[in-house]
């Protein structure tokens, strides 16, 4: 990789590490020349015999993030093409360089700390929702943490306005909606389900059955799908927070929360309570154990001398 870092070129910056790749992409950390700052860039780029697929994506991931402006949502500063005989090839991305790691690379065990990171995602998919827009992707891979704690949403190359009916299945297979698989119309009831499909699997280390499996042949058109309540994969899920993840789950949108803000509230609420019945445990006072020998309990005999022994 070290070569293609001596190569790559981005007028105004500075080319400092590889970060990772996607699907016809790849991301890179820069360092403005002028200001100094760290960003990363994501090259997204068009190879022989491809359509523009992947290239309107990520013009669609650019154009709608930038309406964004919630401090848990990265942030996309600017948009650069590159043409070859007239024809676009290559699109970059410039963004905030989101320090850290993703949930699935590095998933969390404490349940408290589970249920503070989404209470974030669910803060900021709310703002998403109240701009008019869906994520469309919510995942462990898309959460990232950071050592200090910031937690930030990355990716919207699936987001679209809340309505849109897809032409085709766009999603992750172990987190993606029934109403994505079908090609309905997608609204908030959506996200909902990607997060609690995503909450699932953070608290269980375990993806939830869904209707596009990641095996198989094709679609599993069906409403049956048994999900094995969380608790059983994670002694430490308490009931409230299981109910919540099963709700968000729901194959019918109808029975899920009907808004993030409404899952998000129902988050709090448990987190809430989790912290008062660790305060309350913290208070208790603790009994120290009697110390030598005791006296009977009321009401029994003490023990008779052994035979031949004087009294």
């Amino acid at each position: 990789m070290t070569r293609h870092l001596t190569r790559l070129q981005v007028p105004g910056f500075q080319v400092v590490d590889y970060l990772g790749k996607g699907a016809r992409s790849t991301i890179w950390r820069v360092r403005e020349r002028r200001g100094n700052r760290l960003c990363a860039l994501k090259r997204v780029f068009k190879q022989p015999g491809d359509d523009d697929r992947f290239l309107d994506q990520a013009l669609n991931e650019f154009r709608i993030a930038r309406n964004f402006d919630h401090p848990a949502v990265r942030k996309y500063y600017r948009l650069r093409r590159l043409r070859r005989r007239f024809k676009v090839h290559e699109l970059q991305l410039l963004m905030e360089l989101c320090e850290g790691d993703n949930c699935q690379l590095r998933r969390p065990t404490d349940v408290q700390e589970i249920i503070r990171i989404f209470l974030v995602v669910a803060q900021a998919v709310t703002h998403i929702h109240s701009r008019g827009y869906l994520h469309g992707d919510i995942k462990p891979n898309n959460i990232i943490v950071a050592a200090e704690g910031t937690v930030k949403i990355i990716d919207f190359g699936q987001s679209c306005p809340i309505g849109t009916i897809k032409p085709r299945i766009q999603g992750t297979p172990d987190f993606i909606a029934p109403e994505q698989v079908y090609c309905r119309p997608l609204d908030a009831r959506t996200d909902v389900f990607n997060f609690g499909a995503a909450l699932y699997w953070t608290l269980t280390g375990r993806p939830i059955p869904t209707v596009l499996p990641k095996e198989g042949n094709g679609v599993q058109l069906r409403d049956d799908l048994r999900v094995t309540p969380p608790e059983e994969h994670n002694p430490e899920v308490p009931p409230a927070l299981a109910r919540l993840v099963l709700d968000c789950i729901e194959l019918h949108p109808s029975r899920r929360p009907h808004s993030m803000r409404a899952a998000g509230a129902r988050l709090e609420l448990i987190a809430h309570s989790l912290e008062r019945n660790a305060r309350a445990a913290e208070q208790a006072p603790t009994q120290e154990p009697p110390q030598g020998p005791q006296p009977p309990p009321p009401g029994d005999s003490p023990p008779e001398a052994p035979e031949g022994t004087p009294e």
